[in-house]
């Protein structure tokens, strides 16, 4: 099986991050590009720098800052940091609000391709409507569905702590 990612930068060919898939993380990948395809697929570091150039006097220190500072989705796979490019408003390569609050929300509890995920799976909170696809029409129940999800994982950091101090009290 192989995957391809292709891009609109000159200099990046599909070829920069095709080939076989060897490992569950390369299909776990592969359905991420699937899913995002949709939306404008995904770009490399690279890439994004490239589009941002124009508008930016430092784009790729303006780049990590939003990447350090958990207000875009990104993952990393095989030497390569790949960015949805759903989540940039053209033709400056701002993130979109909805979706830098939500990947802030999501940021610090979960790993970075599981905040991928959770931008093209069905969501409870958002009627089973991907987050991906409910942005544009209710940005805020958006963020509101990250929030949710950031309120569970810390209810459930809490009850395995306290499971933890429990078994070791003594008695």
């Amino acid at each position: 099986m192989y995957v391809e990612v292709s891009g609109s930068h000159p200099n990046i060919t599909s070829s920069t991050i095709a080939g076989p898939m060897r490992r569950g993380t390369d299909v776990s990948v592969a359905r991420l590009m699937a899913a995002y395809d949709v939306h404008g697929g995904l770009a490399t570091s690279d890439e994004v720098v490239f589009l941002m150039r124009p508008h930016w006097r430092q784009p790729v220190s303006v780049l990590a800052k939003w990447i350090v500072n958990r207000r875009l989705v990104s993952f990393s796979w095989r030497d390569q940091l790949l960015l949805p490019r759903f989540q940039f408003e053209r033709p400056h390569m701002t993130p979109y609000k909805a979706v830098a609050d939500s990947a802030f929300e999501l940021g610090e509890y979960l790993e970075d391709q599981c905040v991928a995920r959770w931008f093209v799976e069905p969501n409870r909170s958002l009627r089973q409507a991907r987050p991906i696809d409910a942005l544009h029409s209710d940005p805020d129940s958006v963020v509101e569905a990250a929030q949710a999800v950031r309120v569970a994982l810390i209810d459930k950091r809490a009850i395995a702590a306290s499971s933890v101090r429990r078994m070791t009290e003594r008695p």
